[in-house]
């Protein structure tokens, strides 16, 4: 595993305080782009826990990656039922069956197939240091062409949610998106 000043002389930062460097993830198999957001514009570094947020997504084994597939056809599901994309449901299809026959998507696999993985990336922010969890965000365009966040927290993947989601609403409720979720689904 790389030490602290090893991935300090790999990020490249710019004049904003943000980071980035390239790094294999065990995850995905191959090399992602990882963005960290320093609290110090001018003298840009990474906090000890945003280093060991890094390391708990450097452990995350291959086998989850069955958890994100799921979580990419969940966001599909979603997505179809609340929003329109204006796919016209054939004779006895419902809107979600329309959406899923236009897009080319049956199940999981196709779900994350048809996800811009190449353009993945994993952010860490210096404001989780303020939170009691160590949460970085993995962010993907799904097959529904939504920017999310499949959230890391404490090294084990819990949910997705928004790009941009405030990561405290995950301190007291791992599943805080999902409730949301299923909220909005429940007036559909």
């Amino acid at each position: 595993m790389m030490t602290s000043n090893e991935l300090i002389n790999l990020i490249n930062w710019n004049d904003i305080g943000i980071g980035t460097c390239r790094l294999y993830v065990k995850l995905f198999e191959r090399e992602v782009l990882f963005t960290f957001f320093s609290s110090d514009i001018k003298r840009p570094k990474i906090s000890e826990k945003m280093f060991e947020t890094l390391t708990d997504v450097l452990k995350i084994e291959t086998n989850q990656l069955d958890l994100i597939k799921d979580l990419l056809w969940e966001e599909c599901l979603f997505a179809f039922q609340v929003a329109d994309y204006g796919c016209i449901p054939n004779n006895g299809e419902t809107h979600l069956q329309a959406h899923l026959r236009e897009f080319g998507i049956e199940n999981r696999e196709d779900a994350y197939q048809k996800s811009e993985l190449v353009k993945m990336e994993i952010q860490i922010h210096c404001d989780s240091d303020n939170l009691a969890a160590r949460y970085a965000e993995i962010k993907i365009n799904s097959a529904s062409d939504n920017l999310i966040s499949i959230i890391v927290k404490n090294g084990e993947i819990i949910d997705f949610d928004d790009n941009g989601t405030y990561l405290g609403q995950f301190e007291d409720e791992s599943t805080f998106a999902r409730v949301k979720r299923n909220n909005v689904l429940s007036r559909i």
